[in-house]
């Protein structure tokens, strides 16, 4: 079950862009928890408020690119629809390296007939990667949409290295 925390009108929340074996992200967080990850296309000559990461923060990021489930609090502004907060948790719980449709996500969810729903949940993903949507794929084994500038290009990029993470893994 994922730690959720709703931002209080006074949490100020602070940023910084991140780089990783698949390009560079922002992320964003609050004291209570995280409130976006996304990816991004930083040239370096945008204004970007670099803040220290919390340690949580730090932690999990490296987990992530390791292979290992980052340990978070998901923070949000709007209540989360029910449906929603469980595909969000059936997502969250796919393996590195693993994938799911989003049938099989909508059956795991609940309502075996709401994979186009599962898909609308996905597209207003903020927490991508942490809550891993690039891992939900067609039934046909296809790709489908994905979030950021570089779309479609960057889940396959995602999905290629978490199977060459999870192969050295099982060499060890």
């Amino acid at each position: 079950m994922l730690a959720w925390h709703r931002r209080g009108i006074n949490e100020e929340v602070s940023s910084s862009v991140l780089d990783s074996p698949c390009g560079m992200w922002l992320v964003s967080w609050v004291p209570g928890g995280l409130c976006g990850i996304t990816s991004c296309r930083f040239s370096g000559k945008g204004k970007v408020t670099q803040e220290v990461l919390p340690i949580w923060l730090e932690r999990s990021w490296e987990f992530f690119w390791r292979g290992e489930r980052p340990l978070v609090t998901y923070c949000y502004e709007h209540e989360i629809p029910e449906f929603s907060r469980r595909v969000l948790e059936v997502v969250e719980a796919i393996p590195f390296g693993e994938v799911l449709t989003y049938g099989q996500v909508a059956e795991r969810a609940g309502n075996p007939k709401a994979a186009r729903a599962v898909g609308s949940v996905m597209r207003y993903n903020p927490w991508a990667l942490f809550i891993p949507c690039h891992r939900v794929i067609g039934s046909d084994g296809s790709l489908r949409g994905y979030g950021g500038p570089r779309g479609v290009s960057l889940k396959k990029r995602l999905l290629a290295y978490e199977k060459k993470v999870k192969a050295e893994i099982s060499r060890r």
